[in-house]
Parts: C-alpha cells; sequence; structure tokens
C-alpha cells in the first residue's frame, strides 16, 4: 500500500514523480468508496490519548477537526458523531480504484 505518506511520499517527490502519481490517484477517485473509508466510522487513539480520524492522519499528526474533541478526556458522542474529517492529499489512495474499507486500490 503506497500511501502520500512518510519515506514513500518523499520518494516519489526525490524522483521527481509526486504530480505523476497524484494524477493517477485523482484520475482513479471513486466517489462511491467514500461511504466506506475508516476514517467515517472509527477513531484512532495516540499514546497520549489525542484522537485522530484514522491511522494515517495520526502518523502524520493530524487530529480530528473542531468542534470534535481532540483528546479522548473530551470524548463527547454527539460531536464525534456530527464531525468533518481531516483530509489531505493521503486520502487519494483510500478513495482510489476499489476503495475497499480505507485500502483503494488501482488494480
Amino acid at each position: 500500500r503506497n500511501l502520500l505518506t512518510g519515506m514513500f511520499l518523499e520518494s516519489l517527490v526525490e524522483e521527481g514523480q509526486f504530480c505523476k502519481y497524484m494524477k493517477l490517484l485523482a484520475d482513479n477517485f471513486n466517489p462511491c468508496a467514500v461511504k466506506n473509508l475508516m476514517c467515517r466510522t472509527t477513531l484512532s487513539v495516540g499514546w497520549d490519548g489525542t484522537l485522530y480520524d484514522c491511522d494515517f492522519n495520526q502518523m502524520l499528526k493530524l487530529p480530528l477537526r473542531a468542534p470534535a474533541p481532540r483528546h479522548i478526556r473530551d470524548f463527547d458522542e454527539n460531536l464525534l458523531r456530527a464531525r468533518l474529517t481531516a483530509i489531505g492529499q493521503h486520502c487519494y489512495g483510500c478513495t482510489a480504484g476499489a476503495g475497499s474499507s480505507c485500502h483503494g486500490s488501482l488494480l
């Protein structure tokens, strides 16, 4: 799985392939995959109690968007259910192609 994060992102940039890969993901965006994304129904909790929409956002230190609680001690089910997902360029990897759960696939 090669999402636009970490060493894979760095290698794309270094090799001048970032725009090409981003276009591939965007061209294969599947709006039907969005309803099954894990970020819509689950949370990731960091070691320090910080709340994230998914593991990838946790890795990128991209916490829940306000007004949703950003820490487990501030848990509020109503605010969590109404939250908007924090998104970034890496999200295209979960919505490309078949997009099963958070595992988009171009093959």
